[in-house]
């Protein structure tokens, strides 16, 4: 007699089968929790813009150089990716520095635009000293001119005078 063999208990399908519902389950479940992730990040991220927006409307206008910081950066944003890598490497550097070399470099920045202010109205007052030079050149141009004209008129109404007298001498009784 042949040996029967034990019955198995039904499964619902293969180990196959098993195995990619699991990866299927489990996909979702990862899905699910990198969105959760994301609208949690979107969530922090508007809860930060949120709170300096409520901080600058007790700030009081920005200074000067704030806002040319600004236009700086605004300005940077326009330009290349080379140049704002530049930018970039060059802010890091700079933040880098010790921070006596940090003044150091802004008391020198402070010094050169000083300098350039003063020597810009060095300038204007030479332009206007030039230009009162040269009005006052013209004017005594002017002058020089009108009283040569003057003589030279004097000099022909003279030679005119002794040319008619000498006429007169030569020819007594015939006058103008």
């Amino acid at each position: 007699m042949a040996a029967k063999k034990k019955a198995r208990p039904k499964t619902s399908g293969s180990s196959k089968v098993k195995k990619a519902k699991a990866k299927a389950k489990t996909r979702v479940v990862k899905t699910k929790v990198a969105k959760a992730k994301v609208a949690r990040k979107r969530a922090v991220a508007k809860a930060r813009k949120r709170a300096p927006a409520a901080r600058k409307a007790v700030k009081k206008a920005p200074s000067r150089a704030s806002r040319q910081v600004a236009a700086v950066r605004k300005a940077v944003k326009k330009a290349p990716a080379q140049a704002r890598a530049a930018v970039k490497k060059a802010v890091r550097q700079a933040k880098k520095m010790p921070p006596k070399a940090r003044r150091t470099v802004a008391q020198a920045e402070k010094k050169i635009a000083r300098t350039v202010t003063t020597m810009k109205k060095k300038a204007a007052a030479t332009a206007k000293q030039a230009e009162a030079a040269v009005s006052k050149a013209q004017d005594s141009a002017e002058k020089t001119a009108t009283s040569l004209m003057d003589q030279a008129k004097d000099l022909f109404q003279k030679a005119s005078d002794a040319v008619e007298t000498a006429v007169e001498n030569v020819m007594p009784g015939q006058s103008k």
